[in-house]
């Protein structure tokens, strides 16, 4: 008992040295009147209440969940390296060539945030438990889905003709087209400042289909992880119920996609056309959904048509994400469907700007105006 007394004032002294200067003299008073509470179990009530009260006063507990959600996201990228290493004899050539693609995808989920610190492209986290939520979410899927490919490697032998032999200076080559591709839009903003945002905006997207047609993987690894990072951060134009809405629909479109493979796949492929069919239908179907459900939950003041195409814009938003997300929770179960990491984002992109098209003409009636005063329930 005096051992888990003494824990727990300890912990209360170290939390409240994360409290606001305001609240700090507060959380060291709890502490110091803990001597005067009798010994044993009303002395232990006292300060784990003073511990509650502190950890909720300083919404430690939300940085502590998001912490533990990063650190479980670093190990399964460890132990995604680890697996790539050592599932697989150092001669089989597409466990080599995985070895390269697994550490570009580590690199660039530790090194993206680092690289746009400064302009807030990729960090720091978004404040809402949406935000860190869908950060952990997909970035451990993306984890997860390197593993499921080195074993999908491991197990297959690349053809009729063997796989293809690892060859270094091509991956070399592939990683220093993707940092090339990655550093072309700044270098064309600071070089031609005068530059119009849509003649970049059509560069970067060349210059992005290109790279996916050279180096599809680490291509795909490298704009998921970006993407993830920029719609999670403060400074993402994608609302929170925006980034909610495609999330819960973009993961209810997924594991809908692959029960509908699980169930209608079979050994000679006789229903691969209305698999297809499905996938793309239930992937455009929610995004519809995403984008209506965005589109009605933007609010604002401003004038009718600027409101009106800030809710197409959210519902374009929502949609590509509810796409991306199906996506990528596909392929975690289905490593074949790769496919639909590129086609998701854009068929949900479509359903979004039609359902928050439709939802924008289409607005929610105000609910009226609702209050308690003097205990009278008044609706005006």
């Amino acid at each position: 008992m005096e051992r888990l007394t003494w824990m727990l004032a300890w912990m209360l002294r170290t939390a409240a040295r994360l409290l606001p200067p305001g609240r700090r003299e507060w959380a060291e008073a709890v502490r110091a009147e803990a001597g005067l509470v009798p010994a044993g179990w009303p002395r232990l009530g006292w300060l784990a209440g003073g511990l509650w009260l502190a950890v909720r006063e300083g919404e430690m507990m939300r940085k502590v969940v998001y912490g533990l959600g990063v650190g479980t996201v670093a190990a399964a990228a460890a132990w995604g390296v680890w697996l790539s290493w050592h599932a697989s004899p150092a001669a089989h050539p597409l466990v080599v060539t995985d070895r390269v693609r697994v550490l570009v995808g580590v690199a660039a989920l530790a090194g993206l945030p680092w690289a746009g610190r400064r302009r807030g492209w990729f960090g720091p986290v978004g404040t809402s438990i949406t935000a860190r939520l869908v950060r952990v979410a997909g970035c451990a899927a993306l984890c997860g889905l390197g593993m499921a490919v080195v074993r999908m490697d491991r197990d297959i032998g690349g053809g009729p003709h063997g796989a293809a032999p690892f060859s270094l200076p091509r991956e070399i080559a592939a990683v220093v087209l993707l940092g090339a591709a990655l550093a072309a839009p700044p270098i064309v903003r600071a070089r031609w400042p005068q530059l119009e945002a849509s003649t970049l905006w059509a560069i970067s997207g060349m210059t992005g289909a290109i790279v996916l047609a050279l180096v599809p993987v680490q291509a795909l690894a490298i704009i998921y992880v970006a993407g993830i990072l920029a719609a999670t951060s403060r400074r993402s134009p994608v609302a929170t119920a925006s980034l909610a809405a495609g999330a819960m629909t973009g993961l209810a479109a997924g594991l809908a996609a692959a029960l509908t493979v699980y169930e209608l796949n079979t050994p000679d492929d006789r229903y691969v056309d209305l698999i297809l069919l499905g996938v793309f239908a239930m992937t455009f179907l929610f995004g519809t959904v995403a984008g209506a459900a965005a589109s009605w939950l933007r609010s604002g003041a401003e004038d009718p048509a600027e409101l009106r195409e800030a809710r197409i814009r959210q519902g374009l938003l929502a949609g590509s994400a509810t796409g991306a997300m199906a996506g990528l929770v596909l392929t975690n179960f289905v490593a074949v469907a790769f496919f639909m990491m590129i086609l998701g984002p854009a068929l949900g992109a479509a359903g979004g700007a039609l359902g928050g098209a439709v939802a924008a003409d289409h607005p929610r009636k105000p609910r009226p105006a609702r209050s308690w005063a003097a205990g009278l329930f008044v609706r005006s």
